[in-house]
């Protein structure tokens, strides 16, 4: 007897709707996510310092300084 046959009611044997996903494919995608972010947060931070350094520090004036 085959499942389709039961009665009236349709059922589904496998629904159509989001997956469950293998625990090693959730961790994979979680670890390349934060491989993405720390990335981007690495080009923030390396963009920030370039800035930075990119002008040379103002020369004080000679009166200003206290020897």
């Amino acid at each position: 007897m085959c499942l389709h046959c039961l009665g009236d009611e349709s059922t589904q044997v496998s629904p159509e709707g989001p997956r469950r996903h293998h625990p090693s494919e959730v961790d994979e995608k979680q670890s390349i996510y934060k491989r993405i972010q720390a990335m981007q947060n690495l080009r923030k931070e390396k963009r920030k310092l370039d800035k930075r350094f990119a002008k040379p520090s103002p020369i004080p004036e000679p009166g200003l300084l206290w020897t």
